[in-house]
């Protein structure tokens, strides 16, 4: 009986292998829209924030996304015993810091523009939280995403099927939660 599935696996065992975890993440996605929630006073003072939470979330994922992919391939190429964890780690969160430094300066300048349209709060105040907030949740992200594949793997699972998972709420409650709090914080 095989462990892991496979291209030729049927599509019968395939369910069995996705569903538990499928499941997991409907369980997740609400943990991610609690995050939200719990900041709807905040929404509804800037209606802008809103706009902008696909934003952070989604250049967040994808970078933790390719922060996964890298380490994924590299596990099934036998180059993680090649490697120190924390030299991984500590160059992941580097290359989020910095590919969210530039995405989230462009971020800023948008959520400018719009804050600046809509009449709402303080745009230059709203444009540094979102460029700090995207710094920080891709630094988080891109350590995440070289994180759970490992952790899975000593743990026993599958990294290939669960890290998606795992690494999409993590990267929306650190996102979102942190663009959040961080303009209840500074720009309200």
């Amino acid at each position: 009986v095989e462990r892991e599935e496979r291209l030729a696996t049927p599509w019968a065992r395939s369910f069995r292998f996705r569903a538990p975890w499928l499941l997991l993440n409907l369980l997740t996605v609400f943990v991610d829209a609690a995050v939200v929630g719990a900041f709807q006073d905040a929404i509804d003072r800037l209606v802008v924030l809103a706009l902008f939470l696909p934003v952070v979330a989604g250049q967040s994922g994808n970078l933790g996304a390719q922060a996964l992919a890298v380490t994924l391939r590299a596990m099934t190429l036998g180059e993680v015993r090649q490697i120190h964890v924390a030299r991984l780690l500590s160059k992941e969160a580097w290359l989020g810091a910095l590919n969210g430094c530039v995405t989230g300066a462009l971020a800023a300048l948008t959520m400018y523009v719009v804050a600046t349209q809509q009449g709402e709060g303080d745009p230059l105040r709203l444009a540094a939280v979102t460029v700090v907030a995207m710094a920080v949740s891709c630094a988080l992200s891109g350590v995440i995403g070289a994180l759970v594949p490992l952790l899975l793997k000593r743990a026993g699972a599958d990294p290939a099927t669960a890290s998606a998972i795992l690494l999409s709420t993590a990267t929306d409650v650190i996102s979102m939660g942190g663009f959040l709090a961080l303009a209840t914080w500074w720009a309200l």
